[in-house]
């Protein structure tokens, strides 16, 4: 499993990256950066701490804590931004939630909910019974 949720956290990485190499310069050319500029940075963030997870941390704590927060955290987000435009709209730190960033959420979220899962049940499984 931990090197499952290692994998996970690389893939992460990469997807966080390439995510924000595509929206930052589309935004940048929509004129849309300066009030969406925190998502951004959050993306960049959110790839480094899955950087570090992914190959550099020396236990498989981190990258197991990278892959419960994006499971949990992203698929609330995926969820939410299906019935909200966005969060702290209007302030310098908005996070505006259309479609394709709930769809990425929910893409980010999901693999990472199913190894989540996989490992409580496995550690569910290795539990002596008590009668």
């Amino acid at each position: 499993m931990e090197r499952l949720y290692r994998r996970y956290c690389q893939a992460a990485a990469v997807a966080f990256v390439l995510v924000t190499l595509y929206t930052v310069p589309t935004k940048h050319l929509q004129g849309r950066l300066a009030h969406d500029w925190a998502h951004s940075v959050l993306h960049l963030g959110s790839a480094l701490l899955a950087a570090y997870a992914g190959w550099r941390a020396s236990s498989p704590a981190p990258a197991r804590a990278v892959t419960w927060a994006i499971g949990v955290g992203y698929f609330a987000l995926g969820c939410y931004g299906w019935f909200t435009p966005g969060l702290l709209l209007g302030t310098p730190l908005a996070i505006p939630l259309g479609v394709p960033e709930n769809l990425f959420h929910l893409f980010l979220s999901v693999p990472a909910l199913a190894i989540v899962l996989r490992d409580l049940r496995s550690m569910r499984s290795q539990v002596p019974e008590r009668g």
